[in-house]
């Protein structure tokens, strides 16, 4: 814990023993139970700033074109690359033994069920999976030809075909629900569409549009078809782009590449230094990834010109401007005295009460 305020960890320390759960059936609660490991409460906001302390030895490592590692809450996910999938053997069994280690120093446990380990390669005549199994705890896990890592099917050629086949499924059953409301008003249906249907469609774009042939965009388009007649009523024979210009919903093509804007100006507006702006993109030519093409069709925006975006305005441990409250006639006389920034907020009346006018001073004055 080198570097946090020793009293801060003590802060912690305190704050997470002690405490005590009753179970309150039909307005009748149980006795008073201790909780002896508790941890912290259910939706406190101080978790996911613990929780990257917790892990950040298994996470924080370096990511290049050998490997990396990232993790999202408890879904830890680590890469190796290599030549062939017995290249890759050695290093991702070192990963586990590694993860595991962890885990005996932490107090974390490892799932060998819910663990998925796979290999990823498009080249002709190369074997894809190797027969050598990994040992998790003393358990054999093969490889599996796909795999889902944050709610995206990962397949071992990364074609998409299956996450593709699955969202539209899920997005077409959540249309011909929505279908199934009848008397809906279109601003209503419409709300429906974009909060219900189009995100579940839309989920990582980014990564499987490029990857969306001419069949799979058939299967879009029908779900589009199908939203827009539930927000006007109209027949089902009208065509897909009459419908959505008349029900004002964009298109899929639409959605997919304003997301993709989006997330090519949120990279390019990183600071330097954090690690997806380290990383670079290597150019291939004969496997383009879903990023190289992202860059490339984005190629035309002048990404100097954009304005980078810091995590925070200041350091949290800068002096920043004091901020002192007073009435009218001491924030006349602080404005008349020295530098300062006036402001004035006030309230109308109720219930018989008139709040009273607040004047606020910002000063240059050092706290």
């Amino acid at each position: 814990m080198g570097g946090i305020p020793e009293n801060l960890i003590r802060w912690i320390g305190a704050f997470c023993p002690g405490r005590t759960a009753t179970v309150e059936i039909n307005g009748q609660s149980s006795e008073k139970q201790g909780l002896p490991q508790a941890g912290l409460p259910q939706g406190s906001p101080l978790s996911p700033t613990l929780f990257l302390f917790f892990n950040a030895d298994l996470v924080q490592h370096p990511i290049n074109k050998t490997g990396g590692a990232i993790a999202f809450v408890d879904d830890y996910t680590a890469w190796v690359a290599g030549p062939t999938a017995e290249a890759n053997h050695a290093g991702i069994q070192d990963i586990i033994n590694t993860t595991l280690a962890w885990g005996r120093r932490s107090g974390a446990t490892f799932n060998a069920d819910k663990t998925a380990i796979i290999h990823f390669n498009r080249k002709a005549g190369r074997a894809r999976v190797t027969k050598t199994p990994f040992i998790i705890n003393g358990q054999a896990i093969q490889p599996r030809e796909e795999v889902k890592i944050l709610g995206v099917i990962m397949d071992s050629e990364l074609r998409f075909k299956q996450h593709i086949a699955e969202a539209s499924s899920r997005a077409l059953e959540a249309a011909i629900e929505l279908r199934r409301l009848k008397g809906l008003p279109p601003s209503t249906a419409r709300q429906l569409f974009t909060a219900m249907v189009a995100p579940v469609l839309d989920y990582a774009s980014n990564a499987w549009r490029f990857a969306c042939g001419t069949r799979q965009m058939r299967t879009i388009n029908r779900i589009q078809r199908i939203g827009a007649q539930s927000i006007l009523g109209t027949f089902s024979d009208v065509a897909t782009a009459v419908a959505e210009a008349e029900a004002s919903i964009p298109s899929a093509k639409a959605r997919f590449a304003r997301k993709a804007l989006k997330l090519w100006i949120d990279i390019c507006t990183l600071p330097k230094t954090h690690p997806v702006r380290k990383i670079g993109f290597q150019m291939f030519t004969r496997f383009v990834s879903p990023m190289q093409q992202l860059a490339q069709e984005h190629r035309h925006i002048l990404v100097d010109k954009i304005e980078t975006i810091q995590p925070f305005v200041i350091e949290p441990w800068t002096n920043r401007i004091k901020t002192i409250t007073e009435n009218s006639e001491k924030a006349d006389e602080l404005a008349s005295t020295t530098w300062a920034v006036r402001l004035a907020t006030s309230s109308s009346s109720k219930n018989g009460l008139n709040d009273k006018c607040s004047h606020h001073t910002i000063s240059n004055t050092s706290p």
